[in-house]
Order: C-alpha cells, then sequence, then structure tokens
C-alpha cells in the first residue's frame, strides 16, 4: 500500500514541477492515465506478493501438525466389567472419539500456525 501512495505522490510532485501552471483537459487526462496504468502494475506486483504459501507448505503444514496432535484428548473409553457363567468376566471397553471438540482444536491449531509461519515458506 506504501508503495501505490508513493507513486501518487511522485505524480503530485511531477505536476507542481511542471513548468506551464495551467494544465489543459488532455494533459489530466494523460496523467490520470499514466497514473492509473503505474497503479495498477504495482497493485498486481503487490498481490502475487501476498500469495505465500504453496500448495506443497499448505500440505506439509497439516501433515506436521497432524503428526505433532494430541489426539487422545478426544478418546474417551468407558470400560464395563460384565460377569458371566462361572468365574468368567469380560471387559468391554467402549470407546468413542469426539470429532466435533477435534475439529474446533485442531482448525483453531492450524489456523495459529499460518499466523505465526508466513516466513518459512520455500516457494517451490
Amino acid at each position: 500500500m506504501e508503495k501505490i501512495n508513493d507513486l501518487f505522490d511522485q505524480e503530485i510532485t511531477k505536476t507542481i514541477d511542471a513548468y506551464p501552471s495551467i494544465y489543459s483537459k488532455d494533459d489530466v487526462v494523460n496523467l490520470l492515465a499514466s497514473l492509473r496504468t503505474t497503479v495498477l502494475h504495482a497493485a498486481s506486483e503487490l498481490k502475487s506478493a501476498d500469495n505465500v504459501f504453496t500448495a506443497k507448505y499448505i500440505t506439509d503444514s497439516v501433515e506436521d501438525l497432524l503428526d505433532n496432535f494430541d489426539f487422545e484428548e478426544f478418546i474417551s473409553s468407558e470400560p464395563e466389567l460384565c460377569g458371566s457363567y462361572g468365574s468368567s468376566f469380560n471387559l468391554d471397553l467402549n470407546t468413542s472419539f469426539d470429532e466435533y471438540q477435534f475439529a474446533r482444536s485442531f482448525i483453531s491449531e492450524l489456523t495459529d500456525y499460518f499466523k505465526s509461519n508466513p516466513e518459512e515458506n520455500d516457494s517451490e
């Protein structure tokens, strides 16, 4: 954004420093057309510089987060001891995975990861 402001400042300085003190309509139109071309070119360069995440970087980052993520906190187990005939017992383990809390936590971690690591993109 600062680059675009500098472009406007440069055009204002050129206008102030110009020899004629009165501009015709054609002069103003030419100045605005020139400024538009310069600003659009600068804006396209800024837009491409903002895209810092490549597909490889994103997939590698997600894979890294999944490898180091603590899944156990989303698993709950309820053991159930059942007696049966004679002196035998069965231990049933009812387990469940809290998908909703996992998704919320993982998305939060993913958002934090990308907010704090844009400079690690190696743009391959």
